[in-house]
């Protein structure tokens, strides 16, 4: 909390050659003449004074244990009594021209197995983010397929279950007076009414379920926001008609070869 004081230890280590007891450096061979020295800790205690949250962009892209505090480096230098490594270097660019450029030079400096070095660009960016979202595309375009194809023929399968079940029902209606246009078009408000029932199904459970999948996907991926759309489901509304007009219209005409006289003796 903000007032809060917090009590840091700086250990400095850093190895001497045990022949001259100086600070050892790069040069300082051969390795069996170093030693690994410790100072003693110095304790710096630190009041908070302002709680914030650091952007993505300009955040560390790994975690480690320890302390998580924003100090300034001439700062940090005093305090630790030690050089400052920089760990992470951010820098902008003033228009598309001095982009290209960078990233050009960013790519030739991190190119090869053995650099250490790594980079993060809008261009790097765009890439990874084109990946991510065309494997969604894929993915959610293949699965909807799938389960719309399941769908029509599951509907497909209701509509011809329900008129082998019903021929007797039929040629009964028929013997007593019913036309074939009159069975056609109850047949039609039956698949219509099925095709209703489908798409307000879909409506509720999109207004239902698509608000907490979209705040579970914005919660997994930082840079993901949801917005809600009914416009898939509207589009899809005459397709869903059109079915529910089709497949009964195709299956009576498919059906009705057969007289009132041989439905009436099928049991």
């Amino acid at each position: 909390e903000l007032g809060d004081t917090y009590t840091v230890n700086y250990q400095i280590g850093y190895d001497i050659d045990s022949r001259t007891g100086e600070r050892a450096d790069q040069q300082t061979t051969p390795e069996e003449y170093l030693e690994y020295h410790e100072e003693e800790a110095k304790e710096v205690e630190y009041s908070v004074c302002a709680l914030v949250t650091v952007p993505y962009s300009i955040s560390f892209r790994y975690t480690s244990l320890g302390y998580s505090m924003v100090l300034p480096v001439e700062k940090l230098k005093e305090d630790s009594g030690t050089d400052v490594i920089p760990k992470f270097y951010m820098f902008d660019t003033p228009d598309s021209q001095a982009e290209a450029s960078a990233e050009q030079y960013l790519q030739k400096l991190t190119a090869g197995d053995t650099s250490t070095l790594m980079y993060e660009s809008k261009a790097s960016i765009r890439r990874e983010f084109t990946r991510f979202k065309n494997m969604f595309l894929i993915c959610g375009g293949a699965l909807c397929a799938i389960i719309g194809l399941v769908g029509i023929l599951n509907f497909f399968n209701a509509i011809m279950t329900g008129i082998l079940s019903r021929k007797r029902e039929f040629a009964v209606l028929q013997s007593v007076g019913m036309t074939k246009r009159q069975l056609k078009l109850m047949l039609i408000y039956e698949g219509l009414f099925y095709a209703v029932g489908s798409i307000i199904a879909s409506l509720i459970l999109s207004v239902v379920l698509s608000p907490m999948l979209g705040n579970m996907m914005s919660a997994m991926f930082w840079f993901v926001t949801y917005h809600f759309t009914i416009m898939p489901v509207i589009l899809i509304i005459p397709v869903f008609l059109l079915l529910g007009w089709l497949i009964p219209a195709v299956l009576y005409h498919a059906g009705k070869r057969q007289s009132i006289v041989e439905n009436l003796r099928e049991l």
